[in-house]
């Protein structure tokens, strides 16, 4: 069994507080790199009772940013089905308009087009439930990638795919000038990757959309 497998494997059996920490300690934050230093006042208090006494984690853009960049690796046209899953779930049309999504991503501040904004409460709720439905809807793709049980030729062809496509859309949205995303490209093991499979895979099911959401916050 692989190495990334076995924790997942573990936490699936922990309480739910073990797996919110795993996803919060995860390396989808360059925390040592000076260019991130000032981001502490893009800070916003959560407005709902249960989170009163929280913050918005300084990577919570980043992370969901890059949790739906993998969705749009791993399926084909995934825009398009983001945009109807968003539909059929009710979310505002900030959601179904490819302007105004664009701008919600963009607060990514790893983006070429980084807009200097943060997200609001809401927009964390929506986005939150959009990526647990479709981590759901792709769970079988998560879990091939992530199984053990495949032989290895067959897995090492599919991580080809995967990373080279996933790379592929890295470098075309965003800033290459950045040493992060730097180290991401030229990373053959493909650690972010996995830790970005595992937290999908978390935040599908009964209890994977309130484990992303208390992943991207912190206690005030």
């Amino acid at each position: 069994m692989c190495d990334f497998i076995k924790p997942t494997l573990k936490l699936a059996n922990e309480q739910t507080p073990v797996i919110i920490e795993f996803m919060k300690s995860s390396n989808l934050v360059c925390t040592n790199s000076k260019e991130l230093i000032n981001e502490s006042k893009n800070f916003k208090t959560c407005g709902e009772s249960d989170y009163s006494n929280c913050v918005i984690a300084m990577d919570a853009s980043r992370k969901l940013d890059f949790l739906i960049l993998v969705i749009e690796t791993l399926q084909i046209n995934a825009t398009d089905s983001v945009f109807l899953e968003a539909k059929n779930i009710g979310l505002s049309d900030d959601f179904t308009n490819r302007v105004q999504f664009w701008k919600i991503r963009c607060s990514n501040p790893l983006r070429k087009s980084y807009t200097f904004t943060s997200l609001s409460s809401e927009q964390i709720d929506s986005l939150v439930e959009l990526v647990s439905s479709m981590a759901k809807n792709l769970y079988p793709l998560i879990r091939q990638l992530l199984s053990s049980k495949e032989s290895e030729t067959l897995n090492k062809k599919r991580w080809f795919l995967f990373s080279s496509r996933l790379k592929s859309l890295i470098t075309e949205r965003m800033n290459v000038d950045r040493s992060y995303i730097n180290y991401l490209l030229n990373d053959d093991k493909h650690e972010f990757f996995r830790e970005l499979l595992v937290i999908l895979s978390l935040s599908c099911g009964k209890g994977g959309a309130y484990r992303l959401k208390a992943s991207l916050y912190n206690q005030s």
